[in-house]
């Protein structure tokens, strides 16, 4: 009977630790305290700004965990342009990043006296990375209100990224280091009071995230990069 016991709480033991281990928690921004910088550049390759983003408030959960983004945007001088608050969620293996990071720049700074109501479905990654699948759209539309709660009509935005493929497995070095990424293809669309529309390559990286990312024309004519330059 000893052994029975014995064996039965082994199991009970291996089974909670399979239970309690996050399958995200080898990525570095599901570590509170992590800070990552990306670094932008244009179409001659001079410096247009930094990203800086903080990772706090890591929530865990038998659902997943949860980790606040807190990013902070900064032009060629180094001064603070914009600052954004948003979630990545984790879901056995699968990331939820929410689509309020996708906001342009430009916008993000117009906007920001004004509240903004976020709805529509967050960017996934899948857990496990297959050379030649596609990946879900991520389509997501805000709304503005004034302080005193009036709503834009004409200043709504729908940012829709849709065609996203997984095109190859290779090795990127950036400042920060090399690492082993998979190349991810999509084309976004900003429409707001006109439309945007462009293509970019994420270099992802389940180590790190995001490692390189580069922006096209919808003509295909390369327009910008921003690369992983800085890892605390």
């Amino acid at each position: 009977m000893k052994k029975v016991s014995v064996a039965l709480f082994i199991v009970v033991v291996l089974c909670s630790f399979n239970f309690l281990t996050d399958p995200c928690s080898s990525i570095v921004f599901f570590k509170e305290g992590t800070m990552t910088v990306m670094t932008s550049y244009n179409d001659d390759g001079k410096v247009t700004g930094t990203t800086k983003t903080t990772y706090s408030k890591l929530l865990k959960a038998a659902s997943g965990s949860t980790v606040t983004a807190n990013q902070e945007n900064y032009d060629k001088k180094g001064k603070l342009s914009t600052k954004s608050e948003f979630s990545i969620k984790c879901v056995k293996g699968i990331l939820y990043f929410d689509m309020k990071m996708m906001m342009p720049q430009q916008q993000a700074e117009a906007y920001k006296d004004f509240e903004v109501t976020v709805e529509g479905a967050d960017k996934e990654i899948p857990s496990e990375f297959v050379v030649g699948s596609n990946l879900k759209d991520a389509d997501i539309k805000f709304t503005f209100k004034t302080k005193d709660g009036a709503e834009m009509p004409m200043m709504k935005m729908n940012i829709k990224v849709t065609n996203r493929k997984i095109e190859a497995k290779e090795n990127i070095t950036c400042a920060a280091g090399t690492y082993e990424c998979y190349k991810i293809s999509e084309d976004v669309e900003v429409k707001s009071m006109f439309t945007i529309k462009a293509k970019s390559i994420n270099w992802f990286s389940k180590e790190v995230g995001n490692v390189k990312t580069e922006s096209y024309k919808e003509n295909g004519k390369f327009v910008s990069k921003s690369e992983l330059t800085e890892i605390k």
